[in-house]
This record gives structure tokens, sequence and C-alpha cells, in this order.
């Protein structure tokens, strides 16, 4: 005669889809979330005026050396 031992269950066992499909939702909110945050920074950087000290588009001359002979 076999003993049996019966295991009182208190809930049912919940279906795992339900948490991979709250990950999935939860990574793309996170995605979202960075690539609106990183798209508001670059216009409010863009919209900023630029620094005193260094104007950015001027141009640098410089010397070009005199041409030696040919060949070297």
């Amino acid at each position: 005669m076999a003993a049996t031992i019966e295991v009182p269950v208190s809930r049912p066992a919940r279906p795992q889809h339900r948490r991979s499909a709250m990950l999935v939702a939860v990574g793309v909110a996170m995605v979202l979330a960075v690539t609106a945050a990183l798209i508001v920074i670059t216009v409010w950087r863009g919209l900023a005026p630029a620094s005193v000290g260094y104007q950015t588009g001027t141009p640098v001359v410089l010397p070009h050396p005199a041409p030696g002979p040919f060949g070297s």
C-alpha cells in the first residue's frame, strides 16, 4: 500500500506570460523615457546661446608652410 501526501493549495498558480508581458512593457517605457529625455536635452542645448568666451563658427586661420622641393 502506497502512502500519499496531499499538499493544500492556497491559490492557483499564475501564468508566467503576464509577468513577461509586464517586463516588456516596463522595458519599452524606460526606452521611451530615456529617448524623450535625450531629445529634450538636445533641443534645450541647441536653443541655449553660445558662451561668450568661445564663439562657435569662428574660422581659424593657419599659415601654410612654404612648399618644398618636388617629391619630398
